[in-house]
């Protein structure tokens, strides 16, 4: 879905999106579900304009975007339809995510849906 025009995220929003993201995940990989979520990954990527947003992140294991489903969401063949990773010009809001074996939509307060 292609992503509408947005405002900047605030420092103090971002702070709230990470925690909120952290409650979300019980500590554990959003991806996987079986690994202890050690890093936040960003759907779309802030080098591609991705915010600090709930939907646009996931607690993921691994290290820097190297390893674990970290790396997988940065490199596998199937993260785009997987949802681990948003193109471009397309909104994570409206994105499905394979949230540990189920396709799911992640919503603006903290669940799932």
């Amino acid at each position: 879905m292609i992503a509408p025009k947005t405002e900047k995220v605030t420092a103090a929003q971002s702070r709230q999106a990470y925690e909120r993201v952290k409650e979300r995940s019980f500590g554990v990989c959003e991806v996987c579900g079986t690994k202890r979520a050690t890093e936040i990954h960003h759907r779309l990527h802030r080098s591609h304009g991705g915010q600090d947003t709930v939907q646009n992140l996931l607690h993921v294991c691994g290290w820097g975007n190297h390893t674990g489903c970290h790396g997988a969401a940065h490199s596998d063949t199937a993260r785009y339809k997987n949802g681990w990773a948003v193109r471009t010009g397309f909104d994570p809001n409206l994105t499905p995510v394979l949230y540990r074996g189920w396709l799911i939509m992640l919503t603006a307060d903290g669940g799932i849906a």
